[in-house]
């Protein structure tokens, strides 16, 4: 394994030896928010973390590689973890925990081959500009800071923030404003409408007892649904749980899981099967069930 990591850091040498070219506004703000973090007290998870928002691509971006072009969405990068080991100091066994645990609060999501990975900063563009903001904070002045107006060109007092990309990365920086734990997720007014999820409960599945108030049960239960069902399909898609996963779902059960949309008598047990409701399927294990097909039609 030694040989291996130091094939690796060789490697890794010889491309960072290659020119670059500094492409972009050649700098990245950083958001105040990434105090409230959970991981900002641990030096090495913060220097990462920042390290990676700065390899992202603020645009999208085609890669050369050994198994051909690859397409790189804006807030994505390929790397792999000897490589970031190599560009940050840290262990490669240090870069493989703090992934996971990025990816355990939902700021990351990968995918992986057998020679590199590609690594994509979740909540990129909702974080992002494609201009320069007029508040920027300068990094080396101490003059008072002055507005700027939005446009194409960038203050000449900002300073420049170098990148370790073969390919031009003019990445911004984004910060999840709170990764503390799922819940949170949850909570964002923007991730989800109550109303919308029994709108397209109702729209697919119109056989189903129909949902004439809202209350917070219902409103709890489905931010809990949310949250829980965003790990599974994290696990299945390596994305978040959306209102397209939503509908998808339930157009799924719609076609494939027709005994859970009719009232008939059960012959074994002598009690008749009843249509099932909202919140049976705002269940994360009915959702498994049926992601995994164990709930499809006999």
């Amino acid at each position: 394994m030694g040989n291996v990591s130091n094939l690796a850091e060789a490697r890794e040498a010889r491309r960072l030896q290659q020119p670059r070219n500094q492409g972009g506004k050649g700098f990245a703000l950083l958001h105040r928010k990434i105090m409230d973090v959970p991981f900002y007290k641990d030096a090495e998870a913060a220097h990462l973390w920042i390290h990676l928002l700065l390899r992202a691509n603020h645009e999208q971006t085609i890669v050369s590689t050994d198994v051909g072009d690859v397409i790189c969405e804006r807030g994505e990068f390929i790397t792999g973890r000897n490589t970031l080991a190599f560009e940050t100091g840290l262990t490669a066994d240090r870069i493989k925990a703090l992934l996971r645990k990025f990816q355990n609060l939902g700021m990351i999501t990968t995918k992986s081959n057998n020679r590199f990975t590609v690594l994509k900063v979740v909540k990129y563009d909702e974080y992002q500009s494609n201009f320069c903001p007029a508040d920027v904070q300068p990094v080396s002045s101490a003059k008072p800071v002055v507005a700027h107006p939005a446009s194409s060109m960038c203050p000449a007092d900002v300073q420049p923030v170098s990148t370790d990309n073969n390919i031009t990365n003019n990445s911004l920086t984004n910060v999840r404003e709170s990764a503390s734990s799922s819940e949170t997720q949850a909570q964002k007014k923007s991730s989800i409408s109550c109303q919308d999820v029994i709108d397209a409960y109702h729209r697919i599945l119109p056989e189903c007892p129909s949902i004439r108030a809202v209350n917070d049960k219902r409103k709890s239960l489905i931010k809990t649904f949310w949250v829980k069902a965003g790990k599974i399909t994290r696990q299945l898609d390596s994305e978040p749980f959306s209102m397209k996963a939503w509908e998808a779902y339930l157009t799924y059960i719609s076609v494939n899981c027709r005994w859970m949309l009719g009232t008939r008598p059960d012959a074994k047990t002598g009690k008749t099967w009843r249509c099932k409701n909202l919140e049976y399927f705002l269940s994360d294990e009915v959702y498994l069930k049926v992601r995994e097909g164990i709930s499809d039609d006999v």
